[in-house]
């Protein structure tokens, strides 16, 4: 997780944006016991301790209501457990359950020069399903909201940057978010209040080709490049958070997108 930390403050700091990060809340550690979510089958994980999710190749749909302004639809879905950016195991996730992540969120896009833009996200709201089948299929636009709400919030605000280089674009967005719901049956300790996100983008890449050719609607909406929708490849994790946040400022910078265009090659 560090990698999209430093990513993200050199976006903000090229952008003259340093500022508080939702990663500088204390986060909540604990255990998920998914054999006690709705539907389980008994065939599932206690994962623990861990403190964030990361999630898998995803899609995001922005729809244009108007000048710089855009609804935006993320689908995704967990492959990671991570305590201290480090992989915690869950050997049946993805094999007999899966965590699937839907989030609608508003933003503003601002241009900042030829190449660059700034991302203002304004709201949104977003839930976490456990499923006790793996269905989920970005080409159907199925099985991502299919199972039972484990852990739900608002997206409060948000805060990044986007820069086009070569006929593809890059962006990276920190998140804030306010934990409002999740089972008490699966997560040990009940103290998760805050939350908060990375979510970056990719547009153009050759990589993504055969993710975004199968996927002809997000949630529900479907993708119209005539009316101005965009459509991204799409990255990110979920750091959960307890009352006690902190904040301070990033004073990262330098590393630009070659760390997130390696990371995507190796991947």
């Amino acid at each position: 997780m560090k990698h999209k930390q430093v990513l993200l403050a050199s976006f903000l700091v090229a952008s003259g944006l340093a500022g508080q990060s939702a990663y500088a809340a204390l986060n909540w550690t604990g255990t998920a016991d998914y054999t006690a979510a709705p539907g389980a089958q008994a065939d599932e994980d206690t994962v623990g301790p861990f403190d964030t999710y990361d999630m898998g190749a995803g899609v995001v749909l922005l729809k244009s209501i108007g000048g710089n302004d855009y609804n935006g639809i993320y689908q995704s879905y967990v492959t990671n457990h991570e305590l201290a950016s480090l992989s915690v195991l869950a050997p049946q996730l993805n094999t007999t359950y899966e965590l699937t992540m839907v989030a609608d969120f508003t933003e503003t896009v601002t241009p900042i020069n030829a190449t660059s833009t700034l991302i203002s996200v304004t709201g949104g709201n977003f839930n976490l399903y456990f499923d006790s089948a793996v269905n989920r299929n970005f080409g159907t636009d199925t099985g991502f909201a299919d199972g039972a709400s484990i852990l739900s919030g608002t997206i409060l605000n948000g805060v990044g940057s986007a820069v086009s280089s070569g006929g593809m674009v890059f962006g990276v967005t920190d998140i804030t978010i306010k934990v409002t719901s999740f089972d008490i049956n699966v997560f040990e300790p009940d103290t998760i209040t805050d939350a908060g996100g990375i979510l970056t983008l990719r547009l153009g890449s050759p990589f993504d080709a055969a993710l975004l050719g199968s996927v002809n609607s997000v949630n529900g909406n479907a993708y119209n490049a005539a009316n101005g929708d965009f459509l991204f490849a799409a990255d990110g994790n979920i750091a959960l958070a307890v009352p006690e946040a902190e904040t301070y400022a990033m004073m990262l910078a330098g590393l630009g997108l070659v760390g997130f265009m390696a990371r995507r090659r190796r991947a």
